[in-house]
């Protein structure tokens, strides 16, 4: 993984480490889990005071990795797929849309999350992927549950709210993304929709 950070050139190995460490803790706790689990070294708190061009959530995105088969995968779509795929990154260029796919399981939305991913990833263009499980969001690349990816509390309820500051890097990332992607959305409860709901008006500027 530190491989991915080497592009950085003006960072230290030791920065290089400290960032691998960190990506593996964000991974790790979008897992329901922590880094302080395994004999791991904790990463240094003040990395996000270190002097670099994006914040670290922008470089964690930008360094994902495109397996060689996704960057394939567009040209495996069938009809149904392609046309929807087709429509979502017209969407990407212009103005923005909501796209709900609704299919049956096993039918081959994660093929098509996946083509998607790899279309805009390789064209340096920021793709979030998140899904409502940990199992789920493993199967994509770089992706993360949306409670993590949103800081929506774990073990929350109808009066809760997203923790994420509107000048927060993660906030940053949102507004730089072309393509917010959620899977099994359906699969999470209510308040969790509204507040992520919530959260991208005011992180957007929008109502």
């Amino acid at each position: 993984m530190s491989e991915d950070f080497k592009r950085e050139t003006t960072i230290s190995v030791e920065f290089r480490v400290a960032q691998t460490v960190q990506s593996l803790n964000l991974f790790l706790e979008s897992m329901g889990k922590s880094i302080s689990l395994y004999d791991l070294p904790i990463f240094p708190t003040n990395m996000d005071n270190v002097d670099c061009e994006f914040p670290r959530e922008i470089q964690d995105e930008m360094s994902i990795q495109i397996p060689p088969e996704d960057y394939k995968a567009e040209l495996k779509l069938n009809l149904e797929q392609h046309k929807a795929f087709s429509m979502i990154i017209k969407y990407t260029k212009g103005k923005s849309g909501i796209f709900f796919i609704d299919v049956p399981g096993g039918t081959g939305k994660t093929f098509l999350y996946r083509a998607l991913l790899a279309h805009l990833r390789s064209k340096k263009l920021i793709a979030v992927a998140t899904a409502t499980s940990g199992v789920a969001a493993a199967i994509m690349p770089g992706g993360r549950t949306a409670y993590s990816r949103f800081k929506i509390p774990i073990d929350g309820n109808e009066s809760s709210e997203c923790t994420m500051s509107k000048q927060s890097g993660a906030a940053e990332l949102l507004r730089r993304s072309k393509l917010l992607l959620w899977d099994e959305a359906p699969m999470a409860k209510r308040w969790a929709i509204e507040n992520i709901d919530k959260l991208l008006k005011d992180v957007m500027g929008n109502d």
